[in-house]
């Protein structure tokens, strides 16, 4: 399973798109896994992460919201 696959269930709610939920941390880790087990970095993470949501049509600032939850969590693993 590609890294991408895992990052809608972590980071988008498909019930309802412009109400991104909070970070579903359990799923977070698996993506994490699947990234630190890829070689990539946290950039390639935060890629992964806006064009998922931009394409589920998530508003820029509830982007720039998981992005900031996120990074705390990812990037220390993938720099």
């Amino acid at each position: 399973m590609a890294c991408e696959d895992l990052v809608a269930a972590c980071f988008a709610d498909e019930a309802q798109p412009l109400a991104v939920p909070e970070l579903k941390r359990e799923r977070t880790l698996k993506y994490l896994e699947c990234c630190y087990a890829q070689g990539l970095s946290w950039e390639d993470a935060r890629r992964q992460i806006e064009t998922c949501l931009a394409q589920q049509g998530v508003p820029r600032e509830g982007i720039v919201r998981q992005l900031k939850l996120a990074e705390p969590l990812l990037a220390p693993w993938l720099d």
